[in-house]
């Protein structure tokens, strides 16, 4: 935020720079929250990569077999 002019301000400006700056740290938060959920969600990492998590459960599997014998 920058200001325009210096001085004293009037009260609505001062509200109009506290809901703008509230505004844009709830888009923030929003855009947080997705990323957060497309890395930790299972589904949306498998569908962009089916290739390396078959590879991944295959040599899960093929482990956990050779080590139980």
């Amino acid at each position: 935020m920058t200001l325009s002019r210096s001085g004293p301000r009037t009260e609505a400006e001062l509200r109009e720079d506290i809901e703008r700056a509230r505004t844009q740290v709830v888009d923030t938060a929003q855009a947080l929250r997705r990323q957060l959920h497309d890395i930790w969600d299972v589904r949306h990492w498998v569908s962009r990569r089916p290739g390396l998590t078959l590879g991944i459960a295959f040599t899960a599997g093929l482990w956990l077999g050779i080590r139980r014998r």
